[in-house]
């Protein structure tokens, strides 16, 4: 998966771009480092921007353009949604920063999904059913020209936050929680901790899946592939995973017991309903 993106290395081409970000609420944000054997310390490589209209900059923090993010950086009126944003954090600062809105997708997902690993590809593949090839994430970000792979690679790495972030908030609201669930999110937050429920307790069903379910969710999970597909969106948008689980293990046979399965509010029932009750039933 490729997407487009500026790399910025001129301080004025980078101020003028990062104006159109000024008024974003929440921007997708991620760093790349490197390892400074000599000092001993870790050094900003890039800064990634990703906006809600789909622009995505790539700033080379090795370049003075890198001082022009500072004010969107420091503002706490911009939200900056990054997965494992307590790393970012410590870049940035590397670099003379005082983030200011930092959120943490990572904590967001440990909050919502029920999985075994919360790494930004797992995550991902979960939620938007995208593979993210993690080859260059270990590159060398000190060399310089960087390739084009490298640049690709980082540039996605902010756009894909930013969709998770989407879709984690529309879980947690769907389920009432994302206004406490935010809170908790944000980097430097002083929040109580609450104690994290056994794993077991998200889990459906206290018993294996039988070979009838389970070729139900392979069946749902292909025709939630070819949905999105055909409107040009993430899977996620169509419905998360456990919500497809609910469906099986529920079984509800109209359009009125899909209003009890999670994740399903009036809007996606009317718009894929009856398709999911279809394919849910169906003989193969």
């Amino acid at each position: 998966m490729k997407i487009s993106y500026r790399y910025l290395v001129d301080p004025d081409e980078t101020r003028e771009a990062l104006a159109n970000f000024a008024t974003d609420g929440v921007v997708g944000l991620d760093t790349e480092t490197f390892w400074d054997a000599t000092t001993r310390e870790n050094h900003l490589s890039l800064l990634q921007l990703a906006a809600r209209s789909g622009e995505v900059l790539v700033i080379d923090a090795l370049s003075a353009g890198i001082v022009e993010a500072r004010g969107l950086i420091e503002n706490p009126a911009i939200l900056m949604a990054a997965h494992n944003a307590k790393f970012d954090e410590g870049s940035l600062k590397s670099a003379a920063f005082k983030p200011g809105g930092l959120l943490d997708t990572l904590r967001l997902a440990r909050r919502a999904l029920p999985l075994k690993s919360f790494s930004l590809a797992s995550v991902t593949a979960h939620l938007c059913g995208i593979e993210l090839d993690k080859t260059y994430q270990r590159s060398d970000w000190r060399h310089r020209p960087l390739s084009r792979e490298q640049l690709d690679y980082a540039a996605l790495d902010a756009q894909i936050v930013l969709d998770v972030y989407d879709a984690l908030a529309d879980l947690l609201k769907a389920e009432g929680r994302w206004e406490k669930e935010l809170e908790r999110a944000m980097v430097g937050a002083k929040v109580k901790r609450e104690p994290r429920a056994p794993r077991e307790a998200t889990r459906l069903i206290d018993r294996p899946w039988t070979p009838e379910e389970r070729k139900a969710l392979d069946r749902l999970l292909a025709w939630r592939t070819r949905a999105a597909k055909s409107v040009g969106l993430p899977a996620y948008f169509i419905c998360s995973e456990r919500t497809l689980e609910h469906l099986v293990v529920t079984r509800p046979g109209s359009l009125d017991g899909l209003a009890n399965i999670f994740g399903l509010g009036p809007t996606k029932i009317a718009r894929f309903g009856a398709a999911l009750l279809e394919e849910l039933n169906r003989q193969k």
